[in-house]
């Protein structure tokens, strides 16, 4: 039985030589047949995935570089880079580059590839100029002015981001508008951080001037107000935000709080949410405005509140301000259980997940202006319910 179990094994290594064998010499005799012929079965360019690494190397090596195997090239350096394997990729880009016919007909398309196999690995220095050498082209400016802004987002680069943007359709294209304000408010938070406050808010008019629905540059702009102690102002520019997107009206609940304390206005405080409340309800916007009618003596008012709604929108948040607001109609006992369940709850809470991105599902605890994953700015909003 061992003699037999031998005897298989020898004929299956035999098999899988020949095999091996007969599709590199298929792979050898196609490579040559492009050579003679100049043509290729369009339906290679899907099927070199099929092979295994020192085939497809070997094929490569055999293809010749004329006008009906560029493509072919192409789609094999772009499998390279997206297996990670970037040497390859690039080795096979520079190699079309360094050959007269292909740069000529294909030069363009050739550089923006190279430049994309630098970025892929981070050598940015490498793709902006070549970027850049495309930007000056008809047909690639587009194309390579958004993976020069791609560079520059990473960088933090946002003035250069913003002069190079501008060189786009900012009339017509949504895109590049939402982008252009976003530049500005992060330059503006870099000024605000350095307490330049006059060059924050001509960052954020800037902002404002190329998309009037950028909550995000109201809302630095009332900040602005608040840090030079201009406290209707920011009542006044928080406010937008009812026209430009009420979702993120729950995001200045906590400056609409402080803003009024400042003012020592509390029924203003009070109508401000309510307000909030009729336009785009959600757990922060009810959180506060129980809080609000117990602060102004209306604890009784604020329980029934928090209990018709919890009713309808059951959440963590919203059971904990309920607690909170029981804790001096309990007795010791029952008191010391609700300071249990509340702590539990706080735990629960720092896990949720209160912002998603509409683009590609992101979801986090905190809010970006510019998505971590998709890259895309704007598309994070807040979960209401949370």
């Amino acid at each position: 039985m061992e003699y037999l179990g031998q005897l298989l094994l020898i004929a299956v290594a035999i098999g899988i030589g020949w095999l091996i064998c007969f599709i590199q010499g298929r792979v050898g005799q196609t490579a040559r047949a492009i050579k003679r012929g100049g043509e290729y079965p369009k339906s290679l360019q899907y099927l070199f995935e099929a092979y295994d690494a020192p085939t497809l190397d070997s094929f490569i090596q055999e293809l010749e570089i004329n006008q009906h195997t560029v493509q072919l090239h192409l789609s094999i350096a772009n499998f390279f880079r997206r297996k990670g394997e970037i040497e390859k990729a690039t080795a096979i880009h520079q190699n079309l580059l360094s050959h007269p016919d292909a740069r000529i007909k294909h030069g363009e398309q050739l550089t923006y590839e190279l430049a994309q196999d630098y970025m892929f690995v981070g050598l940015y220095d490498r793709a902006e100029a070549l970027f850049i050498e495309l930007a000056a082209s008809r047909q690639w400016r587009k194309l390579s002015t958004e993976c020069l802004l791609e560079i520059y987002e990473h960088e933090k680069e946002w003035g250069v981001a913003r002069e190079r943007a501008l060189t786009l359709d900012v009339k017509r294209d949504r895109d590049v508008q939402v982008r252009l304000a976003q530049y500005c408010c992060e330059m503006a938070e870099r000024s605000m951080r350095r307490k330049e406050y006059s060059d924050a808010t001509r960052h954020l008019r800037e902002a404002l001037m190329y998309d009037k629905f950028c909550a995000r540059a109201s809302i630095q702009v009332a900040q602005v107000c608040v840090a030079t102690e201009q406290y209707p102002e920011a009542l006044a520019e928080l406010k937008r935000i009812e026209q430009q997107n009420p979702m993120f009206l729950s995001e200045v609940v906590g400056l609409v709080k402080e803003i009024c304390e400042k003012l020592n206005e509390r029924e203003r405080l009070l109508k401000i949410l309510q307000r909030m409340w009729e336009l785009q309800p959600s757990a922060k916007v009810m959180i506060a405005l129980s809080g609000a009618l117990n602060e102004n003596e209306n604890t009784e008012e604020a329980i029934e509140f928090l209990l018709g709604q919890l009713n309808a929108h059951p959440t963590l948040g919203g059971v904990k301000a309920l607690l909170v607001l029981l804790v001096p109609y309990a007795d010791p006992e029952p008191k010391r259980w609700i300071m249990i369940v509340k702590g539990v709850l706080e735990t629960l809470l720092e896990k949720n997940h209160s912002y998603l991105c509409e683009s590609c599902g992101f979801s986090g605890r905190h809010l970006h202006w510019q998505c971590p994953s998709c890259k895309k700015w704007g598309v994070v909003k807040p979960l209401p319910w949370v």
